[in-house]
């Protein structure tokens, strides 16, 4: 019966889904990454359990017995000022794996003037984000999870919270060489409106991603179908020709993408390539940001991410780093802390979930 509820749960969110784009609904704290793995592969991170916990918050899912006592921080700049930082930490109930986080995003004073020009003094912007999550075993290799929170955003004199739900599930092959995972994310409303303006829906978005750790290499790959909610993310993409003209004269019109085109902008594609026990390099892709940010004269790296994880003797340190548009990158570090290896009595090492190799 409980089984069955958890897919009863899972289908009315994603029957209840309205299609929409990448760039509308409110709340945009909601799609920020909150681990510098997630942020190095693109955004995304909906299976490949670790036990590194802060990674259970992207999908709840992925919350399992390993991450019990740990807890975990992250901080960084989204864009120039704009900074983020958050923590989670996690604990066993007597059915569920359960875990707490909280997410803040602080944009800063700014200068405000009037319609006439004439100085108001300062403003603040910033977003805040707390919620639980549970997860629980419900086949051996396969979990279930879900989390609720709250949303709070302050944009100078105006203010809007909204609560939301996020849904996941994640299968592990018995040899732990492939898992997939399923998120219906941002499910929810927002409760107070900002003064004088219309209710906004929160960027919903389902998610399914793949991860391949093939035997006796040193590479994990892993590939996120994002947006599913929505075929064509295709955005004003016909309004700028880069002024091109045709022999008569004629600004030349565009021709509307094509199949393969609208796939890749679901696709974001990430890998792991382990260098000895202790250190990893993280690299990663996303057409979608690529095509949206990057400008015709100068593409850059836009799309493109990075990182690195070091395994150190206390704790874990994973550095990400995402290219929006050329000149301007997204960093952040992590800490993920196991109270137990600042013990001395400790006479078990770190054992990774269900077998699946980690540094």
């Amino acid at each position: 019966m409980q089984k069955r509820a958890w897919f009863f749960g899972l289908a009315m969110g994603i029957l209840s889904l309205n299609a929409q784009t990448g760039g509308t609904g409110v709340f945009r704290i909601l799609d920020v990454p909150l681990h510098s793995r997630a942020l190095a592969w693109s955004g995304y991170l909906v299976t490949q359990p670790y036990g590194d916990v802060l990674q259970s918050v992207n999908n709840p899912a992925l919350l399992n017995e390993s991450h019990v006592g740990k807890f975990g921080l992250s901080a960084g700049s989204v864009l120039p000022t704009v900074m983020t930082a958050n923590a989670t930490g996690a604990w066993k109930g007597k059915r569920f794996m359960w875990s707490g986080f909280a997410q803040l995003i602080d944009a800063g004073a700014m200068d405000a003037y009037d319609a006439g020009g004439n100085p108001q003094g300062e403003v603040k912007a910033n977003e805040t984000q707390i919620g639980v999550s549970a997860s629980c075993q419900v086949e051996p290799r396969f979990r279930v999870g879900a989390q609720v929170g709250m949303v709070y955003s302050v944009l100078g004199p105006y203010v809007s919270n909204g609560v939301f739900m996020n849904l996941g599930c994640n299968y592990i092959k018995r040899d732990s060489v492939l898992s997939w995972g399923l998120l219906v994310k941002n499910l929810g409303a927002q409760i107070v409106t900002y003064r004088d303006a219309a209710r906004e829906p929160l960027p919903m978005n389902i998610q399914m991603g793949v991860s391949l750790s093939p035997k006796h290499m040193p590479f994990k790959f892993h590939i996120t179908a994002h947006s599913l909610q929505r075929w064509d993310l295709t955005y004003d993409q016909y309004i700028d020709n880069g002024g091109k003209i045709d022999l008569n004269g004629k600004p030349v019109v565009p021709s509307e993408a094509g199949f393969a085109a609208k796939l890749m902008r679901h696709m974001a594609l990430g890998t792991e390539l382990a260098l000895g026990q202790n250190l990893s390099f993280l690299i990663g892709y996303s057409h979608q940001r690529r095509m949206e940010m990057s400008t015709s004269e100068r593409r850059g790296t836009s799309g493109f991410g990075w990182g690195m994880k070091f395994k150190m003797a206390k704790l874990d340190i994973t550095y990400g780093s995402a290219s929006y548009f050329p000149g301007q990158n997204s960093n952040q570090f992590s800490l993920s802390i196991d109270p137990t290896r600042f013990s001395k009595k400790r006479t078990i090492a770190h054992v990774a979930f269900r077998g699946i190799p980690e540094l």
